[in-house]
């Protein structure tokens, strides 16, 4: 091999593993990592989570309201995802939660059916009632789309 063609495909190699070191977006374990947590299937280890997510969308973009916030384009039981929020642990709760673009009746039959959880408003007669679920995970408004939280007082993880 010409040492020209030797350093194109060096080249060429080199590229392609960058490409993919630099990557942002969810990994192919999205699903499975993020979807028990936030239905309170599992337990909430927020420096795992904020690993998993700085790794999969990059640094979060804001620190508000005890929360970091990343911005991600992602699905999770079949609905897209705008942002992903995580306890920064400055409270006595921990969490981690979802805006979809989606509202929350959607949401809600979504989650059953892929999921199997099952949500109850909490006020069946007042239409912006938050969802319950039985593992303790909520479904509520958050502007014009659902977010889908998982919190636990401190000292309360299970699992």
């Amino acid at each position: 091999m010409s040492k020209a063609r030797l350093t194109l495909t060096l080249a060429a190699v080199l590229a392609a593993f960058a490409s993919d070191a630099f990557a942002v977006g969810p990994k192919p374990d999205f699903s499975v990592t993020v979807g028990p947590a936030i239905l309170c299937r599992d337990k909430l280890d927020m420096k795992f989570f904020y690993d998993y997510l700085s790794t999969s969308f990059g640094p979060a973009y804001k620190r508000e309201q005890g929360a970091y916030w990343f911005r991600a384009k992602a699905q999770l039981f079949g609905k897209d995802i705008k942002e992903i929020f995580i306890s920064d642990q400055s409270s006595d709760w921990v969490f981690i939660g979802a805006i979809f673009n989606a509202k929350p009746d959607d949401l809600a039959q979504a989650v059953q059916a892929s999921a199997g959880t099952v949500f109850a408003k909490s006020a069946s007669s007042y239409r912006y009632s938050p969802y319950q679920s039985q593992g303790t995970s909520e479904i509520m408004w958050q502007t014009n789309d659902a977010k889908l939280l998982c919190r636990r007082m401190i000292g309360q993880q299970q699992k």
